[in-house]
């Protein structure tokens, strides 16, 4: 038998939204970006693609190249623009070269923060992925 608690959180799971959405302002272009949530799985796919290692034998450790990595998760979770466009490709190569081209650095940072966010990771969690 189902008590209470149990029914309202499988009420709950069964009917969130499994990738919100949000519109974030990019004050210097004047237009707002929207972004949607990523799941665990596209996270850690991106964090491994983002990851390489440095040094030798027990000195050997892994790093993050978190300008990468948040340009990756731009390019995964924007639903405007399509960073994949022709037009970026074109003349940038690929749409994480097209991030990084043209948004600043604080704009970028801004975009990954508010991204993690809507998956779920705020605050502290944030620090935990990017390390």
């Amino acid at each position: 038998m189902i008590d209470n608690r149990q029914l309202t959180v499988l009420q709950a799971l069964l009917s969130a939204d499994s990738k919100p959405q949000k519109d974030v302002p990019i004050k210097r272009l004047g237009v707002d970006f929207r972004i949607q949530a990523l799941d665990g799985k596209t996270i850690n796919k991106i964090q491994e693609q983002c990851t390489h290692y440095v040094g030798k034998g027990a000195k050997r450790e892994k790093v993050l190249d978190e300008e990468q990595f948040g340009a990756l998760v731009i390019q995964r979770a924007c639903l405007v623009p399509d960073w994949s466009a022709r037009e970026l490709t074109e003349k940038y190569g690929s749409p994480a070269e097209a991030i990084l081209g043209l948004l600043l650095a604080g704009e970028i940072a801004k975009l990954s923060g508010e991204i993690l966010e809507i998956s779920g990771f705020g605050g502290d969690d944030e620090e935990e992925i990017k390390n």
